[in-house]
């Protein structure tokens, strides 16, 4: 049996990252991503490396390499496997639902989070990313509120910045005037 540490995930990763992956690539990649957390006779995870993240990898890389279907299956086995607390694999759910042009059923599976991402800012920032990179601006921008309105303004400054930063971002993109949140990024962004 081979153990599988998160070392081992990142060197996979950086192996495609670093130059043009095709899809074969991104698909074989993914197929080893998917074997390591699902061939409990053949290997074995580190200690810290939870079954949901990688299998949560593993969906978004069947997603980059254009199999849709394919990632949404193994992004829902991602959120089964999913400790309590632990938000990957909803999130690659989402993801993939965007990545097939489900709209709605993505703002679905969204919702099982909007709690947490009230309490979890990265939670709040990987939603709207998943979001804004599927180009939808509105929505990115409303998970970028509710993590800003969940957080504690003097405790979390590092995800206020960052969440005020996006949020002004997809905004700015949608052409929509300055508010309260904008105008503090704006105060902050300025030397």
């Amino acid at each position: 049996m081979t153990l599988i540490t998160a070392e081992m995930l990142d060197n996979l990763q950086e192996s495609l990252v670093l130059r043009r992956a095709t899809a074969a690539q991104l698909r074989q990649r993914a197929e080893t991503e998917y074997s390591w957390a699902s061939d409990a006779d053949a290997y074995e995870l580190a200690p810290g490396l939870a079954r949901s993240y990688v299998l949560s990898v593993a969906a978004d890389d069947f997603l980059s390499a254009g199999d849709g279907e394919r990632a949404l299956a193994v992004a829902r086995e991602a959120a089964d496997a999913a400790e309590p607390g632990s938000w990957d694999g909803v999130v690659s759910v989402v993801r993939a639902h965007l990545g097939l042009g489900a709209v709605d059923a993505a703002k679905a599976a969204a919702d099982e989070a909007r709690h947490a991402a009230a309490s979890d800012p990265a939670v709040a920032e990987m939603m709207g990313d998943a979001f804004e990179l599927a180009d939808e601006l509105g929505l990115a921008e409303r998970w970028y509120t509710i993590g800003l309105r969940g957080l504690d303004v003097v405790e979390s400054r590092f995800w206020r910045e960052r969440l005020l930063r996006d949020r002004h971002r997809v905004r700015r993109d949608q052409g929509k005037p300055l508010d309260g949140f904008d105008e503090e990024f704006e105060a902050l962004s300025t030397p």
